[in-house]
């Protein structure tokens, strides 16, 4: 009776130590969202709302169109319990320990012609980091806070998937001993999802590629990656890729991220800004500098919106001389008469193509080239009436 009396004690003590565990697990994965909620007329108020930490998923965002920046290998903060749509702003605390987790911040969404705004979190540590980099800029100089990337944007990919593209056990294993460390699961690897313009990257991987490892360390999180190829500072880096099933080695340059969106030239031609292919058309439709002169805007009135030459669209030959850079386009306008008609073959960015014919007008619409340096922008007339 003793030893019975014994034995269901220990039961007891073990399924209350796993209660206990799976209590701490739970709480371990609470969190409270703290920030402003309102507006300035109605009046900002203080409010909180306890969730659950959630870093299974992937957040991706539509294309927006016109193009502009936009981050997608981030690993943000889902929490669950804590709508992503309510217009409130504020940070991420622990419930356990009281520290700050991230930053809830609003993301812009733009699909179709709708404009919204969703809420996720930004994980402190690249906060911090992003903050460091700029503290180095203002006390050391621009050279000791350069920033690369390796020019690929990735996804997740189940380990089921991962198996079905032929990725070798030992990775797998590696992928499911990391998920459990870090309590991120389920477990996932890394696939290429699309290329950048231009890059050491595109020419050298293709779309599905499983990236597996960096210089030999293996590519767990979307920061793993990132820090590889930062803490490394070298213009290439080793990557070990699974593609149809076999795996290999490649060297891939990495590319200097610029802080401006706009290249240092700008040409004003028949009332359309041109410009180089900016850093979002490479990285969101894989588009080269050198694939034609980028139509970033045009003003109303002009021989450009009469001609129906369209924004975000390329003109990649003007006629039939093919025209991929800025230089290349001023050679074959600069010695164009006032009045005379043009034939301009322009790319969408979904790739179709068509031709249509602009006549100039030099008297009120010349063609002038804007430079920038040294933060200064200066204006050049290129042609006279």
């Amino acid at each position: 009776t003793i030893t019975k009396a014994n034995g269901q004690e220990d039961r007891d003590n073990k399924e209350k130590e796993k209660e206990k565990k799976k209590e701490e697990d739970e709480s371990n994965d609470k969190v409270w969202v703290v920030g402003l909620n309102g507006t300035r007329r109605s009046g900002r108020r203080l409010v909180s709302r306890k969730g659950e930490r959630d870093v299974r998923g992937q957040v991706y965002f539509p294309l927006p169109q016109p193009p502009r920046y936009q981050e997608q290998n981030l690993d943000v903060i889902i929490v669950k319990g804590v709508s992503t749509s309510q217009a409130q702003d504020g940070v991420i605390i622990d419930h356990k320990t009281h520290g700050i987790l991230g930053y809830w911040a609003s993301f812009y969404v733009q699909a179709g012609n709708r404009h919204a705004e969703t809420f996720y979190g930004i994980p402190s540590y690249i906060i911090q980091e992003t903050v460091d980099l700029a503290r180095k800029r203002m006390e050391k100089g621009p050279e000791y806070s350069v920033v690369r990337a390796l020019g690929v944007e990735l996804e997740k990919v189940s380990l089921a998937r991962a198996q079905e593209l032929g990725v070798q056990p030992e990775f797998m294993k590696r992928a499911i001993d990391h998920a459990r460390e870090s309590r991120i699961w389920p477990p996932s690897l890394f696939a290429v999802r699309r290329r950048w313009g231009g890059s050491s990257a595109q020419k050298l991987l293709r779309d599905g590629d499983v990236l597996m490892c960096l210089e030999g360390e293996p590519v767990q999180s979307f920061r793993t990656a990132e820090k590889l190829v930062m803490d490394l500072n070298k213009k290439s880096v080793c990557a070990t890729i699974c593609r149809d099933s076999k795996q290999m080695d490649v060297h891939i340059g990495t590319l200097q991220l610029q802080s401006s969106g706009t290249d240092e030239e700008v040409i004003f031609f028949s009332g359309a800004s041109l410009q180089k292919p900016p850093f979002a058309v490479s990285h969101q439709y894989g588009i080269s500098n050198n694939e034609g002169v980028y139509v970033g805007n045009i003003q109303k009135g002009s021989p450009a919106e009469r001609y129906r030459l369209a924004p975000t669209s390329r003109i990649v030959a003007v006629d039939g001389v093919k025209t991929p850079t800025l230089e290349r386009f001023l050679e074959c306008v600069q010695s164009k008469e006032n009045g005379t008609s043009m034939r301009l073959k322009v790319v969408s960015l979904k790739g179709h193509e068509r031709m249509i014919t602009l006549k100039l007008d030099y008297l009120y619409w010349p063609t002038e080239r804007i430079c920038g340096a040294n933060g200064e922008w200066k204006r050049e007339v290129l042609t006279h009436y």
